[in-house]
């Protein structure tokens, strides 16, 4: 469960909470982020990397309007975002 709590905590701090926290960001992707945070909470660890690239980094496949909404509401850090979580989580 510790690997599982280290990847919410680093989404929380990352993306969860500047999208749910922005005075700009429209209610429907805040509703799409808290449902990407419950869904995540219903994985492992190498349960919650994989839906994380199939959903939010993966913007060509059909169910990843996670990932369009991201680019639609200009969230401007999601490249850096994406680097810091390949890094950090790539032997999961």
């Amino acid at each position: 469960m510790i690997k599982e709590q280290e990847i919410l905590d680093f989404l929380e701090a990352k993306l969860f909470n500047p999208i749910l926290q922005s005075p700009s960001t429209t209610e429907r992707f805040k509703s799409a982020t808290r449902g990407l945070r419950l869904r995540m909470k219903q994985r492992d660890a190498q349960g919650m990397i994989q839906y994380f690239w199939n959903t939010v980094v993966d913007t060509n496949a059909k169910h990843a309007n996670y990932g369009r909404m991201l680019q639609n509401e200009g969230f401007p850090e999601f490249e850096e975002l994406l680097n810091d979580f390949r890094v950090r989580f790539k032997d999961l």
